[in-house]
């Protein structure tokens, strides 16, 4: 994977490298018509929808885009992650949603309207039967 720092969050590091890496996500005011949670801001898809770079051009700060496909491999076998949850939207952008009963992780991708995708947010506490709508919210997403 090319870009492993923006999808650690299990190793060396574990929880703590998690709660980091969440609390640099940018987050504010929704352009996608969803609701947040209670207490949690909306992601801001303008930061990803704008974003100049993907794959190996992004810069470390940057938030993880690449091609879907690439994306897709990275979930799969670094996390054992599947799609539960897919939501297209009018504008031909697109959330899924990612979880794996086997490490307990879970992925949340917004494919924008050029065809890359972005994770707008991870993190542990997946079991099978969850539902996602309530991770969703965690993100800051909720459909």
């Amino acid at each position: 994977m090319q870009r492993n720092v923006n999808f650690l969050r299990m190793g060396v590091l574990g929880a703590a490298a998690t709660a980091v890496l969440a609390a640099t996500l940018p987050v504010s005011a929704a352009l996608w018509p969803a609701t947040p949670a209670p207490d949690t801001d909306a992601v801001n898809l303008a930061v990803y929808d704008t974003m100049p770079r993907v794959g190996a051009a992004q810069l470390p700060t940057d938030p993880f885009c690449d091609r879907p496909d690439v994306v897709a491999i990275s979930l799969t076998e670094d996390y054992a992650e599947e799609i539960t949850l897919s939501a297209m939207n009018d504008d031909g952008t697109r959330f899924d949603f990612w979880a794996s009963d086997l490490s307990g992780t879970w992925t949340v991708t917004y494919t924008r309207a050029d065809g890359s995708a972005c994770v707008v947010g991870s993190g542990t506490g997946w079991s099978d039967g969850a539902a996602p709508a309530d991770f969703l919210q965690q993100a800051g997403v909720a459909l």
